[in-house]
């Protein structure tokens, strides 16, 4: 990947706005003097963020047809902005009124990106996610399972990410903010929870091992295998977090501690 001290080079030869990559050097300029991420926008509408990390194995065992290595830890799913009823934000694209920004959107990119439409259809474009080292730690952390090999299939996810929750969210104009705050909660987590593969935990004891780790009390998403039959498995773990605030300081309680078709902190989830 290109980093941003390449860019003014490739931009030549590939037809991408210079002056975007100066706008992104800018923009990396201000994440290094220490701006909080956690700053936020007062008029946007959402309550709190659900942040969901899926478990690749169940994901692939379940719902998903994979293709290439499995991670074996869990990955991001997507960084949700809530309602105070715990329903999703609606798309940008579907009720504008979610923010008083004017979010970064397909129709604005630079000029000189057909390229990196092309590539990817639904948003975002290379120069944004190229600076530094973003999208390798994109494809550890944020990969589609469809293809964990292809970067084209991580690109489409992640746009579709974006378009559907990160335009509403605190950092809509600031898509570097929003991947980065993300891997950061995702990291964190990885580092501080675990369970052992192949062992059947009752939902409750996973509640309680993951709220011991990060301080909050996650949302325990269950899932049957392929065909909708059989145990039931863990496939994701939700965490959330405060509005304006999604870092681990910022953790809060889930509104519920279980979903999918767990109906009790006493169900039995395997994981796979």
């Amino acid at each position: 990947m290109v980093a941003v001290g390449g860019l003014m080079v490739a931009c030549l030869l590939v037809g991408i706005s210079c002056g975007a990559v100066e706008a992104v050097r800018v923009q990396e300029r201000r994440l290094s003097s220490g701006r909080i991420l956690g700053s936020t926008d007062p008029n946007t509408t959402f309550a709190f963020y659900k942040f969901s990390l899926q478990w690749p194995p169940a994901s692939c065992d379940s719902s998903l047809k994979c293709v290439g290595d499995i991670p074996a830890e869990f990955t991001i799913h997507g960084l949700w902005p809530q309602l105070s009823n715990d329903k999703g934000v609606p798309a940008y694209a579907k009720n504008k009124s979610c923010t008083t920004l004017t979010p970064t959107r397909a129709d604005q990119l630079p000029n000189g990106f057909t390229i990196v439409v092309l590539l990817m259809p639904y948003h975002l474009g290379l120069v944004i996610l190229q600076t530094g080292n973003l999208v390798q730690q994109l494809m550890q952390a944020w990969p589609d399972l469809k293809n964990t090999s292809s970067l084209k299939t991580s690109q489409t996810f992640w746009s579709n990410e974006w378009t559907k929750h990160g335009m509403c969210s605190d950092y809509g104009d600031k898509p570097l903010d929003y991947f980065k705050a993300a891997i950061n909660l995702r990291n964190n987590f990885v580092q501080a929870f675990k369970l052992e593969r192949g062992v059947t935990y009752k939902v409750e004891e996973i509640v309680k091992k993951v709220k011991a780790a990060v301080n909050g009390t996650p949302e325990i998403a269950c899932r049957t295998k392929k065909g909708g039959k059989g145990a039931k498995i863990l496939l994701e773990l939700r965490l959330c977090y405060k509005k304006g605030n999604p870092t681990p300081q910022g953790i809060q309680d889930c509104k519920v501690s279980y979903s999918g078709v767990c109906k009790s902190t006493l169900d039995e989830l395997t994981l796979l």
